[in-house]
Formats: structure tokens, C-alpha cells, sequence
């Protein structure tokens, strides 16, 4: 009994097992997982950050472009999520309005705040380290309450 309590106390996180399927690590056709780390095998790291393009404004539709820049003005800087997005202007403009119909949206007993707590519960639950952060600052600035964002 007291070893299944010792084997399940030190068992590695969930997360550190499949990081590789989070990140889509693959090298030489095999998985390799370091946990901690993004950088996935002994190869030096690649030439850009990310597998997928971001393009530049002047390639984008006017609209997208309208909104990337509503997007900035509002909060300082463009989140990247955004600027991958972009890449695919029709998912981008249904992920635009899907986000801004749940979270833009005035009617209802939820608050903005209320609206970004749900969706850090979500990204703790989901693991997306990216999301966590950009939504517990989301909150901290909605709630004007940082202890409430911070725990």
C-alpha cells in the first residue's frame, strides 16, 4: 500500500510525459520529451520560433488587418495567437468572432472579469502556459482586484 502512494507521489507530471504532443516535438521520426524545456532534441534549435508562418500586414486583408491593429491599439501590442492566426484569414476572422461574441458581449450576469477567470480555470485545466498568462493579466486588469488574479 505504502509503495502505491510513494510510486504515485513521484510520478511525473501528466503534462512533462506528453509534452511532446503538445508542442508536436518530433525528432528523427521519434518522440523525444525533455521536460522543462521547448527544445526537444540535441539538434541546435531551429531558425524561427514557430512551424508556422506569421505574415506580414501588407499581405493580409484590409479587415484582418483593421482588427490586428483595433487589437494593439487597445492593449499596446498584438498577442502572437493573432498574428498566427492571421496566416489563415478565414479561420482567423471565425476565431475573432466567436472571442468577441463570448467575451466582448455586454448582456448577461457575467462580467468581463468573471468571463476571463472561467477562461484561466479553462487554461490551467487545458495546461496552455500561453493562454494562462495572457488571460490572468486580462483579469488583473478587469477586476482591479491583483490578489483575486495572483491566486
Amino acid at each position: 500500500m505504502a509503495s502505491k502512494l510513494v510510486s504515485k507521489l513521484f510520478r511525473p507530471p501528466v503534462f512533462t510525459q506528453f509534452a511532446f504532443l503538445r508542442f508536436g516535438c518530433v525528432s528523427r521520426g521519434k518522440a523525444a520529451a525533455v521536460a522543462g524545456t521547448r527544445h526537444f532534441s540535441s539538434d541546435p534549435p531551429p531558425g524561427k520560433i514557430s512551424r508556422y508562418p506569421v505574415p506580414y500586414k501588407k499581405d493580409l486583408p484590409y479587415d484582418i488587418v483593421e482588427l490586428m491593429e483595433e487589437v494593439e491599439s487597445k492593449g499596446g501590442f498584438l498577442p502572437n495567437v493573432f498574428k498566427v492566426l492571421s496566416h489563415r484569414p478565414a479561420e482567423f476572422r471565425t476565431f475573432f468572432a466567436y472571442y468577441s461574441e463570448l467575451m466582448n458581449k455586454e448582456t448577461g450576469r457575467l462580467t468581463k472579469a468573471d468571463r476571463e477567470l472561467i477562461v484561466v480555470a479553462t487554461s490551467i485545466h487545458n495546461k496552455c502556459l500561453y493562454c494562462v498568462v495572457s488571460h490572468s493579466a486580462l483579469h488583473r486588469i478587469y477586476s482591479k482586484k491583483p490578489t483575486l488574479s495572483d491566486q
